[in-house]
């Protein structure tokens, strides 16, 4: 009667997305930003996540795309991720790397020199690697171009028999709408792909989209902007083998390696909320912030939102700017832990407008006015004046503009929104005037 085998476990790590050096665009813009911390950000968490590998002595690494950001045209970026991986073969871990869309072959002009225990996947077509010690294969392919719209699926090959499968790819499975769609497959035929695990990259966000095969994104490592909020990491997977021979996933933790963290803060004021206590507010949400990166810095885009006390003086330049220093110097008093990135205020005043509209003077008319204006948004977007200043202010504000910001003419949702601030700062000042 045979024996059956001895049951085997398998560690590795799956990483994805580190983005190595990417450029923080626009830092110079803001007085007192901690620059050279935030421009090394990424490189710290791929030091923790070789930290990891070091520490849990994991049978490999697996970067499932975009390791750098961009064509390596800082050597020093390439130097810093080779002596990482250097790092990992003096433990004799091998390194399994698959290129994004971000460093796809096409893209990378100049060779990393990467040690012996890195093994890069071929771009023209999926490869499979065999560990040199464990029943593990490895199946992965590289993009040959960032504009890698085919799905890459159908193209990989069926799993080996007897061994633990596993699958690297850069795609845009979940169908994300913050991310541009690369190499678009379902979910459905990954898992029916017959592999044990599939290492995913190109979303920033840790999910697990399937059990049992487990289809994995394990998110980048470190946020790098204020759309990249919350804990960044990677995955400690552990992959054990059953007496009938066949693998599964029976061990996934995320492991936090981000240095810097963001957030996007909304703070609701109420309307007796003046410009005493929205300060109260802010140390209060600063100190819980804090307490939450956990010895990281911070990295915090404040909103204030509410019709509140506090809008009249918002409304007013002189005294709007007077706050935003005063916000400031609150994150001043936390020492290194936190730096705001940016202030916005979406306040709007505590009157009743419904009864100022039924007033019998220039506010009524002017708040009915632009009440018919906002029935129908487009016919503001139609105004030669308004065409004229959005693109004098898009302009101006083109260096600050990050994707999320940027807004087009024709977006009526948000230029609403513009319309009923504009709303509240003119009605702020009349009111003044006229009380």
């Amino acid at each position: 009667m045979k024996e059956s085998p001895e049951p085997i476990s398998i560690r590795f790590v799956h990483a994805a997305d580190i983005h190595l050096d990417s450029p923080l665009r626009g830092l110079e813009a803001y007085a007192g930003a901690p620059v050279e911390r935030l421009r090394l950000a990424t490189r710290r968490a791929l030091d923790a996540v070789v930290d990891l590998c070091l520490r849990e002595r994991v049978d490999f690494l697996i970067i499932a795309g975009d390791l750098f950001d961009t064509d390596v045209k800082d050597f020093n970026a390439a130097l810093a991720a080779a002596g990482q991986m250097r790092r990992l073969a003096q433990a004799a871990i091998p390194v399994y790397i698959i290129l994004g869309n971000h460093d796809s072959h096409e893209e990378t002009t100049k060779r990393v020199p990467w040690p012996d225990n890195v093994f890069v996947f071929d771009h023209k077509k999926p490869q499979s690697l065999r560990h040199p010690q464990f029943p593990v294969v490895l199946h992965g392919m590289s993009y040959s171009k960032r504009e890698m719209n085919a799905n890459l699926v159908p193209l990989y090959p069926d799993p080996d028999a007897n061994v633990a499968n596993i699958g690297l790819l850069h795609s845009s499975t979940s169908g994300n709408a913050n991310h541009d769609v690369y190499a678009p497959c379902s979910i459905e035929e990954l898992a029916a792909k017959g592999y044990d695990y599939w290492a995913l990259g190109h979303i920033h966000e840790f999910a697990i989209l399937h059990q049992h095969p487990h289809v994995v994104y394990s998110g980048n490592t470190q946020g790098r902007h204020a759309r990249e909020t919350g804990v960044k990491g990677c995955v400690l997977v552990t992959l054990s083998r059953s007496t009938n021979d066949q693998y599964a996933v029976t061990g996934l933790d995320f492991q936090e390696t981000d240095v810097v963290r963001w957030f996007r803060e909304k703070i609701t004021l109420e309307p007796d909320d003046d410009d005493e206590r929205l300060l109260d507010k802010t140390r209060t949400h600063l100190r819980s912030l804090i307490a939450n990166a956990d010895g990281r810095l911070a990295a915090v885009r404040l909103e204030y939102e509410g019709r509140c006390e506090a809008h009249r003086l918002l409304a007013q330049d002189a005294s709007r700017q007077q706050i935003i220093a005063t916000i400031r110097s609150l994150a001043a008093d936390f020492g290194d832990d936190v730096w705001i990135e940016k202030i916005r205020f979406q306040t709007q005043s505590p009157l009743d407008l419904d009864a100022l509209r039924e007033r019998q003077d220039l506010i009524g008319d002017l708040l009915r006015d632009i009440q018919v204006k906002m029935t129908d948004p487009s016919e503001l977007t139609s105004l030669s004046d308004v065409q004229e200043l959005f693109t004098k202010v898009n302009a101006e504000l083109a260096y600050e503009q990050t994707g999320s910001d940027v807004m087009a003419l024709d977006d009526v949702s948000r230029f609403s929104a513009w319309v009923k601030q504009a709303e509240s700062l003119l009605l702020g000042h009349l009111m003044e005037e006229h009380s």
